[in-house]
């Protein structure tokens, strides 16, 4: 009997596309185990008590952070870190993964998951970058902010069982600065471990000839002006098909993805 792995998918309403795309290419290519797949979406955690954050739109879509002032690019850069209160709630213990939705996945997630289980002392393992942007926008024109650890929280194994963990309350996610929390300032870093680069590929940043367990479009979806031929965009529009036939037949799209 196949067992349950679980994975949380940050959402953003103005990219529905992006989150179908990354949930057709987990269910087309994880087949040793059956992904439970949940959407953190900002609105649903908020009617649940888990993120109260505040935050302004501004005249350009740029979202800007009442906490800290401080402008951010999707709905989901803070309640990301609500993955580990959520995945509790839900039942789950041992390790989950979040990845931002501008993610495809081209191999079995379960790889992921057995990999993790060999780091037993980590609360957390992220792909480790050493990177900065250089250019001050991205996507659809939002700014592109430098922080520590930049893209590192874009995709995480998470240890539920870890003390570690228990730091990131509800009080931490909505009152920390941005910079803070995707630092992981509730862990020491010697509880932060790392993931196979291959599983967090950015063209541009990653090694052009390395073969990707994980294409990120962290620059531009393939929606997105400037992106629509970038590496891997004929890979993301077929799984954004596949998962669009998949729900054809449907009324409503999946809890987590209405708003």
């Amino acid at each position: 009997m196949k067992q349950d792995i679980p994975i949380f998918i940050g959402h953003d309403s103005s990219t529905v596309e992006a989150t179908l795309a990354c949930t057709g290419s987990i269910i087309d290519n994880t087949k040793s185990a059956r992904p439970s797949i949940n959407y953190l979406n900002h609105r649903e955690l908020r009617r649940e008590g888990l993120f109260s954050r505040q935050w302004d739109v501004d005249e350009t879509g740029q979202y800007w952070d009442k906490q800290d002032g401080r402008p951010f690019s999707t709905e989901f850069s803070f309640s990301r870190f609500c993955t580990a209160d959520m995945a509790s709630r839900l039942g789950y213990s041992g390790w989950v993964m979040f990845c931002d939705s501008d993610f495809i996945f081209l191999q079995d997630l379960t790889k992921l998951f057995k990999y993790a289980k060999t780091f037993p002392d980590k609360a957390l393992l992220t792909v480790q970058f050493d990177w900065q942007p250089s250019e001050g926008m991205k996507m659809d024109g939002r700014i592109q902010s430098p922080y520590d650890r930049k893209l590192w929280s874009s995709l995480m194994m998470i240890n539920l069982d870890h003390p570690g963990n228990d730091k990131l309350t509800t009080q931490l996610i909505n009152t920390a600065s941005g910079s803070d929390l995707h630092r992981f300032c509730w862990l020491s870093d010697e509880d932060i471990g790392s993931l196979p680069s291959e599983w967090n590929w950015i063209e541009g940043i990653s090694p052009a000839k390395q073969i990707p367990a994980g294409v990120h479009y962290s620059h531009g979806l393939p929606i997105h002006k400037g992106y629509e031929s970038c590496k891997y965009s004929d890979k993301w529009g077929w799984y954004l098909g596949r998962q669009l036939s998949r729900l054809s037949g449907r009324l409503r799209l999946p809890k987590g993805i209405l708003e």
